[in-house]
């Protein structure tokens, strides 16, 4: 009898939960911005609109790191796109990279931060039988002169570290560089000339394009026409598959970006994620902060956060947020994120010497830069600004 009357009390307690949910799910107002689906400004919402983003989110976001690999299931290569004075965002792919290979089956990652005619020393560093530090730092010195963020070459570390672990018959795990080679000369020409001057003008239009064409086509070399699955790790703008800067922003020139490219050539098998960045929309911490929510991802199309606006700069309009981005992956409140560590003596003599103009002129605005040491101790300090 005891018994029967528990029963009955824990099950009117689920019906009356039960009712309870129902009722609290129908009391949240869809906005009307929603409902029109016009793009909006992020400081027009307000937080009585919160509640149905926060309900949207609970059904729809997953683990950040789950989330990547789930899109795996459906697309060949997905395109991660950074800040790239963000600490966190290398952080993310460095713990990501074992997921990637074993659940996801990507057995390719494709970067920005060396050209692809180093590809083979690349390969080398990554299936080496011991990690070679001082190779690395090398490398990294070659590729880019001023590229003194610990985290990025980490990466290198992070994959040579997956392969080491993987038994001898096993496919390794390949990094590759993606760009061409741009001469550091072609930056001191750009910022000593005025814009619309001839030399930048043919800059512009010999190499403007160049190098997203070739990172376009290091990925279909290596991962679309070899049939195997590939993240590409690129900073922002880079990734967009929607969205291009219209032709007379860009001194007039056809400017499609990689993602944009690769996109138009093989459609649906393209798909791109950003990093939370700081052109995302403004009240986007609050509504996390509701919730309670880091380390999610989401997709943007068909979701309540399609047509926010945000910002794509050099003198564009404002876009809605889901033609910049088909993904996206909030890490957690932008005053939590951290600049990139920087590598001290990074700057060598030889490179001082042969890099003196370009140093002067990228990061000095205009000072004179007597010794590699002065070089070094500056970009130590200002190369990788605070996340804001």
């Amino acid at each position: 009898m005891i018994r029967s009357y528990l029963t009955i009390q824990i099950v009117l307690l689920c019906l009356c939960f039960t009712v309870s949910a129902v009722e609290k799910d129908n009391d949240i107002r869809v906005p009307d911005w929603i409902l029109s689906k016009k793009p909006i400004r992020s400081e027009l919402i307000i937080e009585k609109d919160y509640p149905y983003l926060l309900q949207w989110l609970d059904d729809y976001s997953q683990n950040a790191q789950d989330y990547m690999v789930w899109l795996f299931d459906t697309y060949q290569v997905v395109i991660l796109a950074e800040e790239h004075n963000v600490k966190e965002h290398k952080d993310f792919v460095i713990d990501l990279i074992p997921k990637l290979y074993h659940e996801a089956g990507v057995r390719c990652i494709g970067w920005e931060f060396s050209p692809f005619t180093k590809n083979k020393r690349l390969e080398a560093l990554v299936s080496a039988p011991n990690y070679d530090e001082d190779a690395v730092l090398q490398f990294a010195r070659e590729s880019k002169p001023d590229w003194n963020s610990k985290e990025h070459w980490e990466i290198i570390k992070a994959v040579w570290k997956l392969n080491k672990s993987l038994t001898p018959d096993s496919e390794k795990m390949l990094l590759i560089g993606l760009p061409s080679a741009i001469d550091p000369e072609w930056f001191v020409t750009f910022r000593t000339k005025p814009i619309d001057s001839p030399e930048v003008r043919k800059l512009m239009k010999e190499e403007g394009t160049k190098y997203d064409i070739s990172m376009a086509q290091q990925v279909e070399e290596h991962i679309l026409h070899k049939g195997c699955k590939g993240l590409v790790f690129v900073g922002l703008g880079h990734d967009w598959t929607q969205y291009r800067y219209p032709p007379e922003v860009i001194f007039g020139i056809d400017n499609k970006p990689m993602g944009f490219l690769l996109k138009e050539k093989y459609g649906n098998r393209i798909f791109n994620v950003r990093i939370q960045c700081s052109t995302d929309p403004s009240f986007i911490d609050k509504v996390m902060k509701c919730g309670n929510y880091e380390g999610v991802g989401f997709t943007l199309q068909d979701s309540p956060f399609a047509n926010i606006l945000v910002p794509v700069g050099k003198g564009a309009p404002d876009v809605p947020w889901s033609e910049l981005a088909n993904g996206s992956i909030y890490l957690g409140p932008r005053a939590g994120l951290h600049s990139n560590t920087t590598i001290r003596d990074y700057v060598t003599q030889e490179m001082f010497q042969k890099h003196k103009k370009y140093y002067e002129v990228c990061f000095g605005n205009g000072r004179r830069f007597n010794s590699a040491e002065e070089v070094d101790r500056y970009l130590q300090k200002h190369r990788w600004p605070k996340p804001r």
